[in-house]
């Protein structure tokens, strides 16, 4: 959230290679990669996420959290339509998970750069998130992409608006 992202991948790695199950930090490498300009390490990190989301979705073949990250991994790999195809797949098994949904904009975003997509998918989200995951939203680099985009200001503004009523 602070875009601190070469302490960011010091502590993701650490974190990575202590647990070989864990594709969610591998995920987060690609990001941070990516916004330090390390384009290799982004696609090392997407081949290591990929492998780990999959053996947990060949044991758990409804965990939307695991099919997440191996869809924004097979799309950072260029595996466009395999994503789109893990993602339908995903999006049926496991429909109310609004983490995954969350991870699909950002796939769309930064790797197929179908903002519009990204925008249908967050908007019903904006409309249940707390707090804390609208801070997240606001400082996330995956969404920099569509942060001046009109419909993106409006769903703030109101997830803003509902958020300041309810407190």
């Amino acid at each position: 959230m602070v875009r601190r992202f070469a302490e960011a991948i010091a502590c993701y790695e650490k974190a990575g290679a202590l647990m070989e199950t864990d594709y969610v930090t591998a995920g987060m490498l690609v990001s941070c990669y990516r916004a330090v300009g390390d384009e290799e390490g982004a696609l090392r990190a997407a081949r290591r996420s990929l492998a780990r989301a999959e053996r947990i979705v060949a044991h758990e073949p409804v965990n939307g959290s695991a099919m997440s990250f191996a869809v924004s991994a097979l799309a950072a790999l260029g595996e466009a339509e395999r994503a789109k195809e893990w993602a339908a797949r995903a999006m049926l098994l496991d429909p109310d998970n609004l983490n995954m949904r969350y991870n699909f904009a950002c796939m769309l975003v930064l790797e197929l750069h179908d903002h519009e997509g990204a925008l249908d998918i967050l908007d019903p989200l904006f409309q249940l998130v707390g707090i804390d995951a609208l801070k997240w939203s606001q400082s996330d680099v995956d969404l920099d992409a569509i942060r001046d985009h009109p419909r993106f200001k409006a769903m703030i503004a109101a997830a803003d608006a509902r958020l300041a009523q309810s407190s």
